[in-house]
């Protein structure tokens, strides 16, 4: 294939000399407005057209057949070959100033640079799959040399060239097209698998899970998955389950048989509804476990909160003790030594009292041999519980409790909390009921209750 540029001061002007040269089977691969030549403003612009022919021998006594040929009418017929486009006659040079006009507007700034033809060659690799493209290959070669070398060019910041794809990136022979303005936006573009990611973020934040956590949980998830679990709802929701399922750290009870002797003391805000976790805790350590249980309680500012404390030991036959130092607490320890588990409730404390929040470090602070579980109501506002747990991080916490889960519908604080804390999850409540509303947290009943199964799970059943 032979190529050659042509000079002029306008496109019909090029177009002759296209004609002229190379002869009507000439092909019009590029148009460009080139530099003024001239002084000053009064200088013109110029047309550089690259034109080809698709044998070097095909070049030699092109004049002469175009001299015998006679004229056909002027009709404004382009023909389009497959290789490029084909100008019948001079009088329909003057048609294709239209195609070669839009050709010659720089489309860079509408037309993304890296691939402006991509749809376009798409929507005709359909057609060319019939041809022999093995016979093409020479010239396919032939335009990649030539098209990489004008890339080239303009990346070197020539102004006012056509736009071109990269050839080595199109394995069909490049048709001649009108460039097209992107009208689909971006978002409609996504693959597939980038599409999948994002509804699985989607449904994991919608639970609750921090965005950060649910863009790990679904970049694992979403490689794994099948198509079917992609596409139904219920499956794609198992496989989330069991995805987070496998983020939750859980402590098991509180005490075990064989085990040394366990203190205990709940601490958290006022309301999270300690004292009543306090019972549960004491009656399944006594029914599941056959445990010795005492009661303690610091909790002096409440007179109904003591008395609620002493109707439950009553009730369980335990014993309750009343402190009001940490000296009397340490004596309590003492006189309890021969029970297997003794839990300690406590007073609520805002976490922007600091100062009550230090009064309890003289009770339960290190060197107490006490184990602190933070108690945390789940219905309570994602960024109130982190405050929580920096405040009463002062103390020595071991495991963290979550209470009222029957009045939120939404639990991802459950991954959330202990994922930034390092904290296990011990214990769930869901209810007021002692001892039936108190779940031991475990991984699968943890992510169930997050990703809604359990609350579907009711639902059905009612």
């Amino acid at each position: 294939m032979l190529v050659k540029k042509f000079e002029a001061e306008n496109m019909a002007a090029a177009l002759k000399q296209v004609k002229a040269t190379l002869g009507s089977e000439a092909l019009i691969l590029s148009t460009r407005t080139v530099g003024k030549k001239g002084l000053g403003v009064l200088g013109k612009q110029r047309i550089e057209v690259t034109a080809a022919i698709e044998s070097p021998s095909m070049k030699t006594g092109f004049q002469k057949t175009e001299a015998a040929r006679q004229p056909e009418p002027a009709i404004g017929r382009n023909v389009a070959t497959p290789y490029g486009r084909r100008v019948e006659t001079l009088e329909d040079e003057q048609v294709s100033l239209s195609w070669a006009g839009k050709a010659q507007k720089p489309q860079v700034q509408q037309v993304p640079q890296q691939n402006p033809l991509e749809e376009e060659v798409k929507q005709l690799r359909s057609q060319l799959e019939a041809q022999n493209v093995n016979q093409l290959q020479t010239e396919i070669n032939q335009l990649k040399e030539l098209m990489e070398q004008m890339t080239r060019t303009q990346v070197e910041g020539q102004v006012g060239f056509t736009a071109t794809p990269m050839v080595a990136e199109i394995q069909t022979p490049q048709v001649p097209v009108q460039p097209v303005q992107p009208t689909t936006p971006i978002a409609q573009l996504k693959t597939a698998a980038e599409q999948s990611l994002e509804d699985l973020l989607e449904l994991l934040v919608e639970r609750g899970i921090d965005r950060e956590a649910a863009a790990t949980i679904a970049r694992f998830a979403a490689p794994q998955m099948s198509e079917r679990q992609r596409q139904e709802p219920e499956q794609c929701r198992n496989f989330l389950t069991n995805t987070v399922a496998g983020l939750v750290q859980t402590t098991g009870p509180l005490w075990s048989p064989g085990e040394p002797q366990k203190r205990v003391s709940l601490v958290g805000a006022t309301g999270v509804g300690k004292t009543t976790t306090i019972a549960k805790l004491a009656a399944e350590a006594i029914t599941k476990s056959g445990a010795r249980v005492a009661l303690v309680t610091i909790d002096t500012y409440r007179i109904a909160a003591v008395e609620q404390l002493k109707v439950y030991g009553e009730i369980m036959g335990v014993p309750v003790d009343v402190v009001l130092s940490p000296e009397q607490l340490q004596e309590a320890l003492r006189r309890h030594q021969d029970k297997d588990l003794i839990l300690i409730d406590t007073a609520g404390r805002s976490p922007r009292d600091q100062q009550r929040i230090e009064e309890l470090n003289q009770f339960l602070g290190t060197g107490s041999g006490i184990e602190n579980c933070l108690v945390l109501a789940a219905p309570t506002e994602e960024r109130l519980q982190q405050k929580t747990l920096e405040c009463f991080g002062t103390l020595p916490l071991s495991r963290l409790i979550f209470t009222k889960l029957d009045e939120t519908d939404r639990c991802g604080s459950l991954i959330n909390v202990p994922l930034r804390s390092n904290l296990p999850l011990a214990y769930l409540t869901n209810g007021q009921q002692v001892p039936e509303d108190l779940l031991r947290a475990e991984p699968k009943i943890v992510a169930e209750l997050v990703m809604g199964k359990i609350e579907e799970q009711r639902r059905m059943a009612v």
